[in-house]
C-alpha cells in the first residue's frame, strides 16, 4: 500500500517564501515562527482557486489558517463561521500585517486536527473462510479476492498476480485459509471500503501456497 508524503510545515513555508517574485519583495514574509495556542473565532471560509473547495479559515481580518494533511469531509468540515477555535502552528507574517498559519493542532469543540494516526499494519494470523468474490487485474489475471472469514467482517486479500498453479484453485465459494499482514485503512476511506490483507500464504485443501513479493 502506498502512502502519500507531506512536506513539513516549515519546509512548505520556506519554499513559498523562496519562490516569491522579485516584484513582490516588499511583501517578503518574516522568518517562520511558532504561534499558539490561540483561541479566536472563524470569520469566513477561504476557498481554493476553483472556488469549489474550502482550503482554510480566516481568523479576524488578517490571519489565514491552512491545513496540510488530508481532512475527511474536506477542510470545511472542521468548523463553521463564528465558531470559537483553538489553534497552534507555524506562522509567517507579512509587512502588510497579514499572517498565514500552517496549522499543527486545532480544536473546535469535539473536532480536532490533525486526525488521529491510523493503526500500524498488524499480523493477520491464519484464518479460515471462503472466497466470496474474485478480483482481477487489468490484464485479466486474478490479483486478489474478497474473503469471508468464519467469523468477523470480510476483507480484501491482495495476492499480487496468481501463479498458474494457484489460479484454477481460486473459485467462488472455495474454502481457504489466509495468513498475511492486515494493512492500516487509508486516510478518508470511502464508504463501503473493507480492510486489506497482504497475503503471505494461502492454504487450500491440505497444501499451503506461499505468496511472493509481487504485490
Amino acid at each position: 500500500m502506498k502512502h502519500r508524503k507531506f512536506l513539513s510545515a516549515a519546509a512548505v513555508l520556506t519554499t513559498l517564501a523562496g519562490s516569491a517574485m522579485p516584484a513582490m519583495a516588499e511583501n517578503k514574509p518574516a522568518v517562520p515562527a511558532t504561534v499558539g495556542p490561540v483561541t479566536a473565532a472563524i470569520t469566513q471560509f477561504n476557498y481554493d482557486e476553483s472556488g469549489a473547495g474550502v482550503n482554510g479559515f480566516l481568523i479576524g481580518t488578517n490571519t489565514l489558517l491552512v491545513f496540510l494533511q488530508p481532512v475527511c469531509g474536506g477542510v470545511g468540515s472542521l468548523g463553521a463561521v463564528n465558531d470559537s477555535v483553538t489553534y497552534s502552528g507555524i506562522a509567517q507574517t507579512f509587512p502588510s500585517g497579514f499572517q498565514t498559519v500552517i496549522v499543527t493542532s486545532y480544536k473546535d469543540g469535539a473536532i480536532t486536527y490533525p486526525p488521529a494516526a491510523p493503526p500500524k499494519p498488524a499480523a493477520y494470523a491464519v484464518t479460515a473462510g471462503t472466497i466470496k468474490q474474485l478480483n482481477y487485474g487489468e490484464a485479466g489475471f486474478i490479483n486478489g479476492f474478497v474473503f469471508a472469514p468464519s467469523s468477523g467482517n470480510p476483507v480484501f486479500v491482495d495476492i499480487g498476480e496468481a501463479s498458474a498453479t494457484l489460479t484454477p484453485l481460486l473459485t467462488m465459494g472455495a474454502a481457504v485459509s489466509v495468513a498475511g499482514v492486515l494493512e492500516a485503512p487509508p486516510a478518508c476511506a470511502p464508504s463501503g471500503a473493507i480492510a486489506e490483507v497482504d497475503a503471505t500464504a494461502l492454504t487450500i485443501g491440505t497444501k499451503t501456497h506461499p505468496i511472493g513479493g509481487n504485490r
